[in-house]
């Protein structure tokens, strides 16, 4: 995976750096680079493979051997000259990717003007022979979806990357079916996702015949329909969802996947690309303005693209760069309009844990938490000067556009007392507690930490890691808790979980630094049995508030 990229004379960009920390969301105005930092990798990744083919990993008289690329053959970006690649098209001399690993490598690729219809390409002398004949990185850009061909034969590898490369995904969706069809795991989580988000029967694609023939159907035994006929949104999902489970272990560039997404779908695919990343073990570089995604997005992941990319430092940096004129965004009015009502919560982070809860419990709010859901932080008493609106207020503005929707604010068990449960009557306004300091409160468990722990160390290093947890447990939680960890304990009424409780813990099995960001793989192992009845009530009172 990718930690750094330096970027010179690409494009746009003079020399520009990009931190990337994990996962990545580009945000910012229309041509303020986005797109250009996503090709420039995918450029570099090109180059590399097209060198490494050459099989030649010494340096002659200083440096390495030039390979030579057509214009024909450059996939990675559109070109109609490669003087377009050059800053200012200014065509002498080379351009340069930098590619810094957090495996620790550092690759340099030269891309050397030779004429409008070849380049060279090669690494800097500065790498050693084993780093470039070892190395080994798989960026894969995947383009706004577009229209399909009606029809689609069977394409070899290089026609599939020279359509994409073109911008053209919607002419090759079916070949990438079928390459996930070949794999029964992808396949099956591709439907699976399909079914879920839409709820869909995704079918085998048949290539038999001249062209592909790819189907699904809207319910179980239903009319089977090509997938040209389906939506766009259900399209635009349907090819990143085949791109992440088709290519594991991939830095996978993905330019404007809000494209054709209603603004609910937009947070829904989010979370589901974090998901399927999280189990590929790959890495999302995306570029967007959908105020959705971004609103969902850790502020350390979120780079902002003004007249220099920026890592945001916080949340109030974060509101203030989506901070509009008044109190509603247009988004806000288009969800007031559908959706069946409106979740406030402390952060994105519960949504998260919410999810997992209901996955596993198999609630019936599944569906509205994974791809229905119109959910805004809440802010239940803002300070002067403070970012943002506090819930009610944010709530008594969209009466404004539906005076019959109802609205739910689910806020922390902690020192604000003030604030206090309502009856949950399915119409106006209505607030919930939870009894304890918040909602990480309810992932103190220790067989549930045994079993994260086992999860992130492996089987075989697992028993010393557990073994120094649960001695943190004996030591510090009274033995009551530990013969019954769903008891209320009143340390878990009293302290803050997530940086009081779960931190400790997590270290003393040899897991320092796992971010509150991640808690919710946490709730993800529970068992029905380990999660507290007061959640299944959560869940059923949301189902109720919104008259579902």
């Amino acid at each position: 995976m990718i930690r750094k990229v330096i970027i010179r004379r690409f494009k746009r960009f003079d020399e520009v750096t990009f931190d990337l920390p994990g996962h990545v969301v580009l945000a910012g105005p229309n041509n303020t680079g986005k797109t250009t930092v996503l090709q420039a990798i995918a450029a570099w990744g090109f180059a590399f493979d097209r060198w490494k083919r050459l099989n030649d990993f010494q340096r002659h008289g200083g440096a390495y051997t030039k390979a030579p690329i057509t214009r024909q053959t450059f996939s990675a970006v559109p070109l109609r000259a490669f003087d377009l690649l050059w800053r200012d098209r200014t065509y002498t001399g080379a351009l340069e990717v930098e590619i810094q690993s957090v495996q620790g490598w550092i690759i340099t690729m030269e891309f050397i003007a030779d004429s409008t219809e070849q380049i060279y390409v090669r690494p800097k002398p500065n790498v050693n022979p084993t780093t470039v004949r070892t190395a080994v990185l798989l960026p894969v850009f995947v383009p706004p979806m577009t229209g399909l061909s009606t029809d689609e034969p069977v394409y070899q590898s290089p026609k599939i990357d020279q359509l994409l490369g073109q911008a053209k995904p919607g002419e090759v969706i079916r070949n990438l079916l079928l390459q996930a069809h070949q794999s029964e795991t992808a396949w099956a989580a591709l439907q699976e996702s399909i079914k879920r988000l839409f709820g869909y029967e995704l079918l085998p694609p048949n290539a038999d015949g001249p062209d592909i023939l790819a189907e699904y159907t809207a319910q179980p035994g239903g009319t089977r329909l090509d997938i040209a006929s389906a939506g766009s949104g259900f399209q635009q999902v349907l090819m990143l969802l085949t791109f992440l489970n088709t290519r594991p272990a991939s830095v996978l560039l993905l330019d404007e996947p809000d494209a054709h997404l209603h603004v609910i779908l937009q947070d829904a695919i989010y979370g589901e690309l974090r998901a399927v990343a999280a189990k590929q073990q790959s890495q999302l570089i995306i570029a967007t303005h959908s105020e959705v995604i971004i609103n969902s997005v850790e502020p350390r992941e979120l780079c902002v693209m003004l007249n220099q990319p920026r890592m945001l430092a916080d949340n109030e940096e974060r509101a203030r760069l989506m901070k509009s004129l008044g109190v509603l965004s247009n988004e806000d009015i288009m969800l007031a309009l559908d959706a069946p009502g409106i979740l406030y919560l402390e952060d994105y982070t519960d949504l998260q844990i919410l999810r997992e809860w209901a996955r596993i419990l198999e609630h019936s709010m599944y569906a509205l938490l994974t791809s229905r859901l119109f959910w805004k932080k809440t802010v239940s008493q803002p300070r002067p000067g403070a970012t943002g609106i506090a819930a009610r207020e944010h709530y008594d503005a969209l009466k404004l556009v539906r005076d019959d929707l109802p609205g739910l604010e689910l806020v922390d068990g902690d020192a604000r007392p003030e604030i206090q449960s309502t009856p949950i009557t399915g119409q106006g306004f209505q607030r919930l507690r939870w009894k304890r300091y918040e909602i990480e409160s309810y992932l103190v468990h220790p067989d549930v930490l045994a079993r994260y722990v086992e999860k992130i160390v492996g089987t075989g290093a697992a028993p010393l890691h557990v073994q120094d947890l649960r001695k943190h447990f004996a030591e510090t939680y009274p033995p009551a808790f530990l013969r019954n960890p769903l008891g209320d304990l009143p340390l878990l009424l009293s302290t803050k979980a997530c940086t009081l409780l779960l931190p400790p813990a997590l270290e003393a099995a040899g897991l320092a630094g796992i971010p509150y960001t991640r808690y919710h793989e946490i709730a993800g192992v529970m068992k029905p049995e380990e999660i507290h009845p007061e959640v299944k009530e959560r869940l059923d009172a949301i189902q109720k508030a919104f008259g579902l």
